[in-house]
């Protein structure tokens, strides 16, 4: 009797530990999916941009330029088949600076650049930085590792500032920057 009672014992044993320590009826329910997504362009269609006046900025410090913009991913979650609850967390991925006008200057007129989103009720966050420049019209910015950015893209809108810190200025001149933005969603995508 005792051999069969080994025979049946371990088995019976391993498939117990197995339902009560690995069985999460959750876990059966939802998986998550991530996608990433690239925009440059605000609730209006219009491309997300930085413009200021040299006259309104201060050279070799940092000056705060909103984009006076809105912008909302949820009709790209939507056609994903999601709801903007949906979102687990949130990172960027890539943030590209674009100089868009004076045609003749390159970025590398600026010492410093930080990428800060902004949302009613939440805490303007860091997101992306640069303090160094290479003499072309377009530069990616240094992501921050880790940053979730869920709770921007959760909220109907959200909004961006760059603070930026020129080394030179053209006297009464106009500038003209650019962004195009990605970002890595992870879902929840319920069963």
């Amino acid at each position: 009797m005792t051999i069969s009672f080994r025979r049946w014992a371990l088995p019976v044993l391993l498939a117990l530990m197995v339902v009560v320590t690995g069985c999460d009826a959750n876990a059966l329910k939802s998986d998550t999916i991530f996608l990433k997504h690239e925009f440059s362009t605000d609730t209006a269609g219009k491309s997300i941009r930085f413009t200021f006046s040299s006259n309104n900025v201060t050279a070799n410090r940092l000056n705060d330029v909103s984009c006076n913009c809105t912008i909302n991913i949820h009709s790209y979650i939507e056609e994903q088949g999601f709801q903007p609850s949906d979102i687990v967390s949130a990172t960027l991925v890539s943030a590209e600076v674009i100089m868009l006008f004076p045609i003749s200057k390159k970025v590398n007129f600026l010492n410093q650049a930080i990428l800060k989103f902004t949302a009613n009720g939440v805490s303007a966050t860091e997101v992306a930085n640069i303090s160094s420049f290479p003499s072309t019209r377009e530069v990616s910015m240094n992501v921050l590792p880790n940053r979730d950015i869920a709770t921007f893209l959760e909220r109907a809108n959200f909004g961006a500032i760059l603070q930026l810190d020129p080394a030179t200025l053209g006297p009464n001149e106009n500038y003209d920057l650019s962004i195009i933005l990605e970002v890595r969603l992870e879902l929840e995508d319920s069963v």
